[in-house]
């Protein structure tokens, strides 16, 4: 039996849209590995010794999509990646999966460089989402194949064919309170109230509601906000989905229900721009009351032979022919400072 580590983005998250791309990325190694023992290690806390020995006896790793990459990688970054860690993640084939970059930002330092480097395989193509993120792999020597997130590889043509065109009765709306902007959201949330009879908010991470109740809106109802809630609501209702959150609007959209995403940051932008995924600015207003009205039908162009060729890599035959990894020697602090660490750790929880 093999085994498996996933890095798990919604372990420890504080956002529900991590729960989404989840439910797609264990899909895939599911698919990929059928027979698998799966351990899962959280990428928003940092590895402990115990986590670390998962991943060192996995044969190989996953990163589950989300942006945890980065040119600046420190302790509160999203994925918590140190030496320790990168280390761990070296020592088995530890590979992205639709993985992306935390938003546009210069090259890579030396030192992310480094980890980056360490932790991912050098023998196997990552699969990342968004061409913007395949340069950046690329200008440090990481070989990668953009193949979108994970979450869109069900959004096939066939598929998109059935997602209706005509604006529905109610509209469900999603805010990101981590890049508020009143005016320009109060802008586009008029505009959706004009049109719908009734509007409904999911909230994807605890401050969006408070978020929203400080816009001072009191005709806008509320969908609990769990992914289960959120999943009843949109199968059980004829709905328009309109929102900054990129995996509410996926989640819709996997749901066979209209779309659009406004972006505000890279996420969104690039990968509406390499695969057609319904996203406007968050700043054009005018072209949100356009699509409201007269939407044309979904195309979306997944980079399909790209996603094919990067599961290829693990077929039976190629998990049969795989160079093992030479383990990397577990690297910790000298036993002197271990010695002092314990005894101040013991002082400060209290105990004996």
């Amino acid at each position: 039996m093999e085994t498996i580590t996933i890095v798990d983005t919604s372990i420890s998250t504080d956002n529900v849209g991590d729960e989404i791309i989840m439910d797609a990325v264990n899909e895939i190694v599911s698919d990929l590995f059928p027979n698998a023992y799966i351990f899962r290690v959280p990428s928003h806390d940092a590895l402990s010794e115990r986590t670390r020995a998962f991943v060192r006896k996995s044969a190989w790793c996953f990163i589950g999509g989300t942006n945890l990459l980065s040119s600046v990688i420190n302790p509160w970054n999203l994925w918590r990646l140190d030496r320790l860690a990168a280390n761990a993640f070296g020592s088995s084939r530890t590979i992205c999966l639709g993985t992306g970059w935390n938003d546009y930002m210069q090259s890579p330092s030396s030192e992310s460089k480094i980890l980056l480097e360490t932790a991912l395989s050098s023998n196997h193509v990552h699969a990342v989402r968004d061409k913007y993120t395949q340069d950046h792999l690329t200008s440090i020597g990481i070989n990668s194949v953009f193949t979108s997130c994970p979450t869109t590889w069900v959004l096939s043509s066939k598929f998109c064919s059935k997602i209706p065109t005509k604006k529905a009765k109610i509209a469900i709306i999603t805010l990101s309170a981590w890049r508020a902007e009143i005016e320009l959201d109060k802008a586009w949330i008029d505009i959706v109230r004009d049109n719908y009879d009734e509007v409904f908010f999911f909230s994807q991470m605890q401050d969006d509601f408070q978020y929203l109740a400080g816009l001072g809106y009191d005709d806008i109802k509320t969908v609990a906000a769990t992914v289960q809630a959120y999943d009843r609501f949109l199968n059980d209702h004829d709905v328009d989905f309109i929102g900054t959150r990129l995996h509410g609007g996926i989640r819709a959209l996997q749901k066979g229900r209209r779309a659009l995403i406004l972006s505000i940051d890279n996420r969104a932008a690039e990968m509406g721009r390499d695969t057609g995924l319904p996203v406007l600015p968050r700043s054009d207003s005018a072209a949100v009351g356009k699509w409201i009205n007269g939407a044309p039908p979904l195309t979306i162009t997944l980079p399909e032979d790209a996603i094919a060729s990067w599961k290829r890599q693990f077929s039976p035959e190629a998990r049969a022919s795989a160079k093992a990894v030479s383990a990397l020697p577990e690297i910790l602090p000298p036993a002197p400072l271990l010695k002092r660490i314990k005894p101040a750790a013991k002082m400060i929880l209290g105990r004996s």
